[in-house]
């Protein structure tokens, strides 16, 4: 397997930068429906051609997601996680996924897609006055975006790297020799993870709704933190290919059911 682990790496790596490639068009375009003032802004100072912005966004993906990859498999073996499907597809062995992981995983991003959506429409639209000036709408470019970027870079950089590391280190000071870490330690790293992952979103959340009152935050938390448990169990009890699974149907959900169904 080790042999393997660059080409794990690589293969990853290829399927961030498409969605390196997709980053840019869909952060212009929602940003050109919700904010056209700042779109219009930024545009004018945009630092480089469109077309050279896109490519240059795609390979820092790629290459970041290259080395984080090949990190996050080594730290994955140490923690003990799978990555068995990956490993199969160049291991001339035959790919096989656990039919009920991977129903637990579609079931599991649909819930996450469910709570994300409807969260929005059922409450936080009430608490912050500017989500009610306008509403979500079927996106393919948001889709695809969500699919491969979110799908797969932010299960790199969330399961595949932190929560193995985490576990690691849990190994490496709680686990004795002839027994196994306790379930709580998983369930730290996976907790750990996600509050991590929705705090990483703060910026960009206090660049849209201006002052981080109770409510941005809250929603902030919940709604980006909620998926990361999903996946986190996924990654710890079927293997990484499965959180994978779930984090893209997470946005598959929420683009083709509960958007158009609850707008």
């Amino acid at each position: 397997m080790k042999k393997s682990d660059w080409k794990v790496a690589l293969l990853l790596s290829l399927i961030c930068l498409v969605g390196g490639l997709l980053v840019v068009p869909y952060q212009l375009t929602s940003l050109q429906k919700t904010f056209p003032e700042q779109y219009e802004l930024l545009v004018e100072t945009m630092p480089l051609p469109y077309t050279a912005l896109l490519l240059l966004t795609g390979f820092q993906l790629a290459v970041i997601s290259f080395v984080l990859a090949f990190i996050g498999v080594k730290l994955a073996r140490k923690a003990g996680f799978s990555l068995d499907v990956l490993y199969s597809l160049f291991n001339k062995e035959k790919v096989r996924f656990d039919r009920k992981g991977v129903m637990l995983s579609i079931l599991f991003g649909v819930i996450a897609g469910f709570v994300i959506i409807g969260g929005d429409r059922f409450y936080f639209q009430y608490q912050i006055a500017i989500m009610r000036e306008t509403e979500p709408s079927f996106s393919l470019l948001g889709l695809v975006t969500g699919v491969f970027y979110g799908g797969v870079f932010e299960e790199i950089l969330m399961r595949l790297v932190a929560m193995s590391l985490l576990v690691w280190i849990f190994k490496l000071i709680f686990q004795r020799q002839q027994s196994n870490l306790a379930p709580v330690f998983y369930w730290i790293a996976i907790v750990i993870a996600s509050v991590l992952f929705a705090a990483g979103h703060l910026p960009a959340t206090s660049a849209v709704f201006g002052d981080l009152t109770v409510d941005v935050v809250v929603r902030c938390f919940l709604l980006n933190g909620i998926g990361g448990l999903f996946f986190g169990y996924l990654y710890w009890k079927k293997g990484f290919e499965y959180a994978i699974i779930a984090h893209m149907f997470t946005h598959i959900s929420m683009q083709l059911l509960f958007i158009p169904l609850f707008y």
